[in-house]
């Protein structure tokens, strides 16, 4: 169980640094920003959103969590 949870992970993470790359080649990320440690970012975030909306936080403030992460994101200096 360990190990397809694992690959699951993996594979999750190379489909997020794939869009991440095509995201900075089109000018919607600073191209300078490290790929992988964005599509490790992205789950990590989603699953506290997740967790918090278990534990009984408003949709508010998980809609707010999400604009926030979005707002974080490293943008282009163009």
């Amino acid at each position: 169980m360990a190990e397809r949870a694992r690959a699951a992970v993996k594979a999750l993470r190379v489909l997020l640094e794939d869009d991440i790359a095509a995201c900075q080649r089109n000018g919607d990320l600073a191209a300078d920003a490290d790929s992988g440690k964005l599509a490790a970012l992205v789950p990590a975030v989603l699953r506290g959103i997740e967790a918090l909306g278990k534990a009984g936080a408003d949709e508010e403030r998980l809609a707010d969590i999400a604009r926030t992460a979005l707002a974080v994101l490293p943008r282009p200096t163009d």
